[in-house]
């Protein structure tokens, strides 16, 4: 099956946004109020302001934007604090919003989500046959799938974060029964950039590097920004492990091991998206 693999650029370090993108966290551009939704009484976070960009992100229209809220008071575990607000680009205004209580540092995060714009894409097969597609929301079927296809890494945070194909699921295997809806995307805990982390004094966060000893224990040092040069919408820690060629970030509360998944039924009007997380 084909699907998608976004390449993340930490906004702190791309500038002032100027006009609507597709990104991860911040505050979104152009959204009316009324359309923001709230819970445990604060306005949500924004988890992502999403375009629409077939074939990677099909939202059945041109001009349509997707709105993933998330409450971090509570998390957005059951059925509250997780919100989907589907729009068209005419219904939104110019320049980024900001309204009252927006920031207001929550009991399970900080005040903004972590924001990461998306400034490609590459396009992957994982070998997986197109009618297959359904065996990935049967619990046994799906674990076969995991024997069949070795090569695959199922679990690494390069690979549960993509567009389109089938979803990645965590160990705890499907959970969701897609008919009507169709699976759209899926956001790991943690989201991946090629290359050396960036200075903490520059991205406005922490950035954390694990060191793997001789012994086989592991060292951890964290670097933070110095004194006045944390920025409110950088990521909230950048990971990265000695000698690798990738770094990671952490933008918003997943449980520490959970995975976001999206997924949209078109059969509706308007269309309806729901998402949900899981570890």
């Amino acid at each position: 099956m084909k699907y998608f693999r976004p390449h993340f650029q930490i906004a702190t370090l791309a500038g002032k946004q100027d006009r609507l993108i597709s990104k991860i966290g911040g505050v979104p551009w152009g959204l009316p109020e009324k359309y923001w939704p709230a819970c445990c009484g604060r306005p949500q976070k924004l988890l992502a302001q999403l375009r629409h960009e077939p074939p990677m992100l099909d939202l059945g229209s041109p001009g349509a934007v997707l709105h993933l809220f998330q409450c971090l008071e509570c998390g957005g575990i059951d059925d509250c604090g997780r919100d989907a607000v589907l729009l068209n680009e005419s219904d939104l205004g110019c320049g980024l919003v900001r309204i009252e209580g927006f920031n207001v540092e929550p009991d399970l995060g900080n005040s903004l989500i972590g924001e990461l714009w998306i400034d490609g894409w590459d396009e992957v097969d994982d070998g997986i046959p197109d009618a297959r597609f359904s065996e990935f929301f049967d619990e046994k079927s799906v674990w076969k799938l995991h024997d069949e296809f070795p090569a695959i890494d199922w679990y690494s945070c390069r690979e549960k974060t993509k567009f389109g194909g089938s979803p990645r699921w965590t160990g705890n295997g499907p959970s969701f029964e897609p008919p009507p809806f169709e699976f759209l995307f899926q956001l790991d805990n943690y989201l991946f950039l090629d290359g050396l982390p960036p200075n903490p004094n520059e991205v406005g966060c922490v950035v954390i590097t694990n060191t793997l000893k001789k012994n086989g224990n592991s060292d951890q040092t964290c670097v933070r920004p110095d004194a006045g040069r944390t920025q409110e919408n950088a990521p909230w820690a950048v990971m990265y492990d000695y000698g690798s060629d990738h770094h990671y970030v952490d933008f918003t509360n997943l449980g520490s091991d959970g995975t976001l998944y999206v997924f949209f039924d078109r059969n509706q009007q308007p269309h309806e998206v729901r998402w949900l997380w899981r570890r």
